[in-house]
């Protein structure tokens, strides 16, 4: 009579075998935990690829500008002041100085009054052109007070105000375009840019001073009046007749109102 033996696995090697499974399936459970995470940052990734890449940046409203390293305090309290924009409406007030009985300083039959009103007409048309509302306290050859040309400036809350002069002196060799202001920082910045912008275009100019003349001190705007050049010297006498250095002193008045504007 046959007898089939039964076979019975030892007790160790039956704990073996379930252990090799354990480490089989740990493993497995590793290695999809690790691809799964590989998937989510793979996707992370792209995300903010897409995002930097290929989608534009939307307009939050910031208005934060580059440091320049400038000090813009002072007493008119510059530092609240915002840029202009070249749309928003910007008047500034030219006034040629002298006109009517007052005629300024006259050499060899040149009248003073006649060179401003020339040069001021001019750079009027040319501030125009560029969108600024100018007025003139004078048109033609009118004498006006400079009490009303101040109420003229004031009545209209000027953004600025610019009285165009000729100079005078002793020496005849003295010759150049120079500015002045009274007080306030913001009439003496005004006074430079103009004075830059002649220099530029190759016009002879000298300094910037504070005086207390009575258009710069009693206007309540940034205010500069500007010397355009002498005529007791013969030679900057000839060139204030000619209409190509007229229009050369007006584009100076000109881009000195309009560097004004945008600096706000």
């Amino acid at each position: 009579m046959n007898h089939r033996q039964t076979v019975i696995t030892p007790p160790q090697q039956r704990r073996k075998k379930r252990g090799v499974r354990l480490a089989v399936a740990y493993a497995l459970r590793g290695l999809i935990a690790l691809l799964a995470l590989t998937l989510v940052v793979l996707l992370v990734c792209g995300i903010l690829y897409v995002k930097e890449h290929l989608v534009p940046p939307t307009d939050n409203g910031s208005t934060e500008t580059l440091d320049t390293g400038k000090d813009t305090t002072n007493e008119e309290a510059e530092s609240t002041s915002q840029p202009q924009s070249p749309t928003d409406e910007y008047t500034a007030v030219l006034d040629a100085g002298h006109g009517g009985i007052q005629s300024g300083c006259a050499f060899d039959g040149v009248l003073e009054k006649d060179i401003t009103l020339a040069v001021t007409l001019l750079a009027a048309e040319k501030l125009r052109a560029e969108g600024v509302t100018v007025i003139l306290t004078r048109e033609d050859d009118t004498d006006v007070s400079l009490e009303e040309r101040c109420r003229i400036a004031n009545d209209a809350s000027a953004d600025l105000f610019v009285s165009v002069h000729c100079n005078s002196y002793e020496d005849s060799s003295v010759c150049g375009f120079e500015g002045y202001y009274h007080n306030g920082t913001k009439g003496q910045r005004l006074a430079e840019y103009i004075l830059a912008a002649a220099n530029a275009l190759g016009v002879k100019t000298r300094h910037v001073k504070d005086e207390n003349y009575q258009v710069i001190r009693d206007t309540t705007m940034p205010a500069a009046l500007m010397e355009i050049g002498f005529l007791s010297n013969p030679s900057e006498r000839a060139e204030l007749q000619s209409e190509e250095y007229q229009n050369t002193i007006a584009q100076a008045i000109a881009n000195g109102v309009l560097a004004m504007r945008a600096a706000g």
